[in-house]
């Protein structure tokens, strides 16, 4: 019987004790038996290094920052530890399927496909949902598409570290909050994706998190990764057509931004820089409306 590949899970934490005991134990339950956690704590001043270690499992390998650093640095650090074929990452506040890892290895078996998703539970409290259509589907080769809209929870990624090992640099650390997007839509360039449209994560959504509470920050940071991909495709020209997509929406967005903190200065010059299409005139339309904040974020979907 054929040796099975090991696969490296990152779990960075900082306070993560809430749910930390329900996250871990998702990875023990997996039917799939060889794989490393990579757990990375991010100076923690709760009770998440005596919940680790209670496990008393050798694939549990504990490492602790000398200081508290970004996300997207920490991710780094952790995934300069690893040792499988392939890796993934488990916030430690959600949960995976116990068959996660056996149906997401399997689209592997295609050579060309150097990372893997699938669908997701966005849970709370008071709700869940299908990240993704039930019906949905995906072009294997999306780097246009993921630039033009990024569509992929990372909690659902699994990458093949082959490919990782292809790129010029991995996690690119200037980035907090967008770094997984920055990752993937360069692999993307590189390999082919494959979907398994079953949910095989659970998402916690919550309040704290970095996506609800650094709005601004992910615009910024947008700024700075649509400028870095732009310094390898200049003559490309489907890229271009990708490029002034990914800017209008992200126009919107600031505008978005701006209307909350009620600059409407901001907003006005914003406005000028979008294209002319049924989409602007409605946003420009509804910022006089006073049911505007919920039209952005449930009709425009501009949230990152």
């Amino acid at each position: 019987m054929q040796k099975q590949k090991k696969v490296s899970i990152i779990m960075n934490c900082h306070n993560g004790e809430k749910y930390l005991n329900e996250s871990l134990n998702s990875v023990i339950n997996q039917n799939y038996k060889n794989w490393e956690v990579i757990f990375f704590d991010n100076c923690s001043t709760d009770k998440s290094h005596r919940i680790c270690k209670k496990f008393k499992d050798k694939r549990i390998k504990y490492f602790r920052s000398k200081k508290k650093i970004q996300l997207g640095l920490a991710r780094k650090k952790a995934l300069s530890k690893v040792t499988g074929d392939f890796i993934t990452f488990l916030d430690v506040d959600d949960l995976w399927n116990k068959n996660k890892l056996i149906k997401q290895l399997k689209p592997f078996e295609d050579k060309s496909v150097g990372f893997c998703i699938s669908n997701s539970i966005f849970f709370n409290e008071n709700k869940k949902k299908h990240f993704y259509d039930k019906d949905k589907n995906f072009k294997k080769k999306v780097f246009y598409d993921l630039i033009e809209n990024y569509f992929i929870s990372f909690d659902t990624v699994i990458i093949k570290r082959k490919f990782l090992k292809k790129l010029s640099h991995t996690i690119d650390d200037r980035f907090n909050v967008i770094h997984d997007m920055d990752l993937l839509v360069r692999l993307s360039a590189i390999c082919e994706m494959s979907y398994v449209p079953l949910p095989l994560s659970k998402w916690r959504m919550s309040i704290e998190s970095d996506s609800f509470n650094k709005f601004k920050q992910i615009i910024q940071e947008k700024k700075i990764f649509i400028k870095k991909i732009t310094q390898n495709n200049k003559k490309n020209k489907r890229f271009l057509i990708s490029k002034e997509k990914f800017i209008d929406i992200l126009i919107r967005q600031e505008i978005f931004f701006y209307i909350s903190k009620k600059n409407y200065s901001k907003v006005f010059k914003l406005i000028g820089k979008l294209k002319i299409n049924l989409k602007n005139i409605f946003l420009f339309i509804i910022i006089f409306l006073p049911f505007k904040k919920y039209i952005y974020n449930n009709i425009l979907n501009l949230k990152y």
